[in-house]
């Protein structure tokens, strides 16, 4: 066995091409060995090294490939992920990793069963924003916290009724998009809540998906909103968190995803890097505000942290049991 993994990416449409196949090429602990596009277009061109294939049977095949990253449509991601496991493959799946809880639990039971690991793609816990709100909190500076409210707001009024992602197959639309994330955040920051309010709907004319959630999480001694929409013209701020002594407010996405989208590799000791003009604001009760830093982001790490699971052993960030926690509550919330 090699020091590095060899592994094969299921999938070459922007998440494969951009979210993936970047770190897996760059990160020296990883190979690239192979890609499955279905219809053959760019693999070969962007990486003429990997052995670029259209069945799936020749992948799991191989005895080679330790690791498969399934960046295919959620609908397939159970059942995927469960024939790579019973090849004796490791995997990292796109979340949501499965659409039904029965599904994740299956997969979970698989996992044990072969002693090989599921690693959900929650890459927005390396958010540059997202870790800077972690150090706030850790820091007390806002003090008691009494809400959070974290939006991903985006403006496209006219639906995309042929794209995958916002069709009406079960595991699409937005809520199975962003409430992933979203949702993986607050529960991260604070575990399951003790209650809750969702609205969670179609908004705009013409849309077959989900396009729209606004989902209140109640906890003890706080509230916490996730919200997403697609009707958002004006710029909504990412995070507004207000506690005691004052209140933090965010504009502005982590930018590691539009650098990979423009064709950015992620190497540096800059990647991940925001620009100062982006940085969130702290204004506390006595009238003062000052600019609060944002952290820099690293997706490198998801990768990074799965190679230590698979050598090394490491406890692995994103536990499984978590994961299929946050399946349960998306179709729980979902057929509401």
């Amino acid at each position: 066995m090699s020091d590095y993994i060899k592994t094969a990416l299921i999938g070459f449409g922007k998440a494969g091409e951009f979210l993936h196949a970047p770190f897996i090429d760059t990160l020296s602990v990883f190979e690239l060995t192979a890609i499955l596009e279905r219809t053959p277009k760019k693999a070969a061109v962007v990486y003429p090294k990997a052995k670029v294939v259209t069945d799936f049977e020749a992948i799991i095949k191989d005895k080679e490939i330790e690791l498969l990253v399934l960046a295919t449509p959620n609908s397939t991601h159970a059942a995927l992920a469960e024939q790579a496991l019973l090849q004796g493959k490791h995997v990292i799946i796109d979340k949501p990793f499965a659409v039904r809880v029965t599904e994740a639990k299956r997969l979970q039971e698989l996992s044990i069963q072969t002693g090989k690991q599921i690693f959900v793609y929650q890459n927005r816990r390396w958010d540059g924003d997202f870790l800077t709100v972690q150090k706030i909190l850790k820091e007390g500076v806002l003090g008691d916290i009494i809400s959070i409210e974290s939006r991903f707001d985006r403006y496209r009024p006219e639906p995309r009724t042929t794209y995958w992602k916002e069709s009406d197959t079960p595991g699409n639309g937005l809520w199975y998009d962003l409430g992933p994330h979203l949702m993986d955040q607050a529960f991260c920051l604070f575990g399951e809540p003790l209650g809750y309010a969702a609205d969670i709907k179609k908004q705009r004319a013409g849309a077959i998906g989900i396009d729209y959630f606004d989902v209140l999480f109640q906890y003890e001694k706080m509230t916490y909103r996730i919200h997403a929409g697609m009707l958002e013209k004006e710029a909504t701020p990412r995070w507004v968190i207000k506690g005691s002594k004052g209140t933090y407010e965010k504009y502005g996405v982590d930018p590691q995803e539009a650098r990979l989208n423009a064709g950015e590799k992620p190497v540096g000791d800059d990647w991940g890097s925001e620009n100062v003009d982006e940085y969130g604001m702290i204004m506390y009760t006595d009238g003062s505000s000052v600019q609060y830093p944002t952290m820099n982001g690293d997706y490198r790490n998801f990768y990074t942290s799965v190679y230590e699971a698979i050598r090394n052993k490491a406890p692995f960030p994103i536990t499984l049991n978590s994961a299929v926690k946050l399946v349960d509550w998306l179709e729980k919330l979902a057929l509401e």
